[in-house]
């Protein structure tokens, strides 16, 4: 009788957990609905309440990796198109003047979707990243690298890059993404600087955190638009240099994944400032 009364007692207890199971086993892989935990034991409220913490998160992933497929079909569309137009423009011209400047752009447009491809598979190696690769980066030895390495397509657009002498730090970090990190604000400085003018890249120490700054004396961006660019495939109105977008939002991922502070500034001489401060 009394191992009757327990086995009654055990089965009344693990009941919710019974139908706790049946109802995880039971739902589809898009239902990250929360579990009702109004007839749950006392001790498994807790379990509960993070299994619901981990769907909440799982399905703001899996929103966001929704919104930016969706964002990146609709950015590469908009090249596709340009490259078919005169592609057809191409094909239809009389003279060869008209053909070589139609297959000129198609060529331009091109270079447009690989380097939106670039950024984008870019993007999405940071958001996946881990911190097993990190090591010992000196940021001159990588700013001087990096400077070196776009020299040549600075001349051709008539910008001077400069490194101005400051303190040099090491951070623990990825060499990798930190030379992405500063290819992209190079890249973003000189499409927005104009002719004849210089992009400058600092190192210096400030409040107590050691800060990589690059400046340049373009248009700028107004106070409000300052943290809206830093959203992907987000273009000011009335930008007028190419680009897709994602330059920025690049640059404020790997500056998260070092722990790092990213502000936008205006620039001492107009232009703008975008600084990145890591902590010692």
């Amino acid at each position: 009788l009394l191992a009757l009364l327990l086995w009654i007692a055990v089965a009344r207890a693990l009941k919710p957990l019974v139908a706790l199971t049946h109802e995880v086993e039971s739902r589809e892989p898009e239902n990250l609905a929360a579990l009702d935990t109004s007839s749950a034991p006392h001790e498994v409220k807790p379990l509960i309440e993070r299994l619901n913490r981990l769907f909440g998160r799982i399905g703001a992933s899996l929103q966001k990796e929704r919104r930016f497929t969706a964002d990146a079909a609709h950015e590469l569309r908009t090249p596709i198109a340009a490259i078919k137009a005169q592609a057809q423009v191409a094909r239809a011209s009389s003279t060869e003047a008209e053909r070589k400047h139609a297959l000129d752009n198609a060529i331009l447009g091109c270079d447009r979707a690989s380097h939106l491809i670039t950024q984008l598979l870019t993007l999405a190696r940071v958001d996946t990243l881990d911190n097993s690769a990190r090591e010992s980066c000196r940021i001159g030895e990588i700013a001087a690298e990096m400077i070196a390495a776009l020299a040549p397509a600075a001349i051709t657009k008539g910008v001077q890059l400069e490194l101005l002498a400051g303190t040099e730090f090491t951070v623990n970090g990825n060499p990798e993404l930190l030379r992405v990190l500063l290819r992209n604000l190079l890249d973003n400085a000189m499409q927005h600087t104009p002719g004849g003018t210089t992009v400058q890249v600092k190192i210096s120490q400030e409040d107590g955190a050691y800060c990589l700054s690059v400046s340049d004396n373009g248009p700028g961006i107004a106070e409000d638009e300052r943290n809206k660019v830093l959203e992907r495939f987000y273009r000011p109105l009335g930008t007028q240099a190419s680009g897709s977008g994602l330059g920025l939002s690049i640059v404020k991922r790997i500056a998260e994944v070092h722990n790092a502070s990213l502000q936008i500034l205006p620039g001492e001489n107009g232009g703008l400032l975008v600084r990145v401060c890591f902590k010692p």
